[in-house]
């Protein structure tokens, strides 16, 4: 007998159960895959996006200074961060249609995003916080050119003992004020005896007409006070000629120096003077760092001024002042305003350490000694010897200093500290006013732009960061297409916030910072 079995339906069941659970588990993994894609397509194309925004920095300031920064305002009078917001927009849109992105190319986009909204939505401009981004953005520059060696040794000659004497010293108004106390004094000393003389001429004449009208012997002539000679200042030679056209003095050519003007009509220090400035909405914080290393940022601040700006020794005719670093240093108008306010400087300067030195210099003190000695023993203020003592020293190191600093300006180089051996005026043509002339074969000491960075590390930062501002902007402005170029306007980190939706429902958010 034949058996007959009938095959029941739960195969399919289970199969049914076990197909959709699957089917569900792959369906959850495409749509996480989906947007695990999406997410990371929005990422990258948002840092390519900011990338690109970045790498249009302005390429004239990058050329002359190494500094990178986006001009916001492309070449036109309008700046400010939504232009920039505009550029980050359009290329984001532009890296999510694939038929711009990879035209040779046709296939189904499976994650479907595009940029919902796409906007930079804060910026950090160079002239925030009165320029401390720029100043940071040239210290980082300047690091990686230069051995801190050199820097130190700035630092080193500026926190000297001798050059902080020397720079609070002020040899001339002490060289008049003692050689006016001299001659007061001799002047003094002259009426008085005088009038000590005339009233004993008085007495003796009356003497006489008495006698005569008693009918006696006329009275013996007294002897009358000695008078001192009239007092002749030794250092006047020197008083006369001292600062008196420095300039003509100190140079060769003085018909040949730059005669260039700085416009300061709506340039950077003016305007943030007014407040007519773009300012960021980001805020980076500022290091905390010791004194030590704040004076090291200060003289690598200036090193990379040094470096990217000229001066009097090294100009470029195509800059709007030829002397840049005397302009940082004196913030005058013009070209020859800024380099006689620093070749003053530097003639003050060495005139203090001129003093210093001959303070030192028992054979030079002698001689003035003498000289002063007998000018007043002819006019009898023996006690005022050694007031014009130390006059006659202070219009020697005078003199003396408008020689070392003519050397300086011709391209030689002056001891910090002079010896006998390279002291050079003798104490005769000093008193006349006449100096040596200028040398130039100096080999050793320091030079022109040794004195350059010991002014612009006295200089304060914040003045001296505007100055530099004022250069970069009206430099660059001289250059094809930047005739509108404002150091306000000048991006250095931006931050961005980009929504991307896809059509598939998903929607993610992305905000980043970015800076060079």
């Amino acid at each position: 007998m034949m058996i007959q079995k009938n095959a029941g339906g739960y195969l399919t069941v289970y199969m049914t159960l076990v197909l959709s659970v699957i089917l569900s588990l792959c369906l959850t993994m495409i749509e996480g895959a989906r947007r695990s894609a999406m997410r990371m397509e929005a990422e990258v194309i948002t840092d390519s996006a900011m990338r690109s925004v970045l790498a249009e920095y302005n390429r004239e300031l990058m050329r002359q200074y190494n500094i990178f920064a986006v001009d916001s305002s492309y070449g036109s009078t309008v700046s400010g961060m939504g232009r920039t917001s505009d550029r980050f927009k359009e290329y984001m849109e532009k890296n999510y249609t694939w038929e711009t992105a990879f035209p040779l190319l046709s296939y189904r986009d499976f994650i479907g995003a595009y940029p919902e909204e796409a906007m930079v939505t804060g910026a950090v401009y160079l002239t925030d916080d009165k320029g401390r981004i720029f100043r940071e953005c040239a210290i980082e520059v300047i690091r990686d050119d230069l051995g801190i060696e050199a820097v130190e040794q700035v630092i080193g000659w500026t926190s000297s003992a001798d050059l902080t004497a020397a720079d609070s010293m002020d040899v001339y108004s002490q060289m008049n004020s003692e050689a006016g106390e001299v001659s007061g004094a001799a002047n003094a000393e002259r009426e008085r005896r005088e009038a000590e003389r005339a009233s004993q001429e008085a007495e003796y004449e009356k003497a006489c007409l008495e006698s005569a009208e008693a009918g006696t012997e006329e009275p013996a002539k007294p002897e009358l006070t000695e008078l001192p000679e009239e007092y002749r200042s030794p250092v006047s030679g020197v008083s006369d000629t001292a600062f008196t056209g420095i300039l003509g003095l100190l140079v060769d050519d003085p018909e040949n120096l730059s005669r260039r003007q700085l416009d300061q009509n709506g340039i950077i220090s003016g305007r943030m003077s007014a407040g007519n400035v773009n300012t960021g909405n980001l805020y980076p914080t500022e290091q905390d760092t010791g004194f030590a290393d704040e004076i090291l940022n200060k003289a690598l601040f200036d090193e990379y001024l040094m470096k990217y700006m000229g001066n009097y020794r090294n100009s470029d005719s195509g800059d709007v002042l030829w002397y840049q670093i005397e302009y940082l240093i004196a913030g005058k108008d013009t070209d020859v305003e800024n380099l006689n306010s620093v070749a003053t400087g530097i003639m003050s300067i060495r005139a203090g350490m001129n003093m210093i030195y001959l303070e030192t210099d028992s054979v030079k003190k002698a001689e003035a000694g003498a000289i002063a000695a007998a000018i007043c023993t002819a006019c009898m203020i023996e006690w005022m010897t050694p007031v014009l003592t130390h006059a006659i020293l202070l219009a020697w190191a005078l003199v003396e200093a408008r020689y070392d600093t003519a050397t300086l300006l011709a391209g030689g180089k002056i001891p910090f500290m002079k010896d006998s051996s390279s002291w050079h005026s003798d104490l005769d043509s000093a008193l006349a006013g006449k100096s040596p002339g200028s040398g130039g074969d100096s080999d050793s000491g320091l030079s022109y732009e040794d004195y350059l960075r010991i002014f612009l590390l006295m200089t304060d930062t914040e003045e001296l960061t505007l100055r530099a501002m004022d250069i970069i902007e009206s430099d660059i402005r001289l250059s094809p297409g930047n005739g509108n170029f404002r150091m306000d306007s000048c991006i250095e980190m931006i931050e961005c916030s980009a929504a991307i939706k896809s059509s598939y429902g998903s929607r993610i958010t992305i905000q980043r910072m970015l800076k060079y």
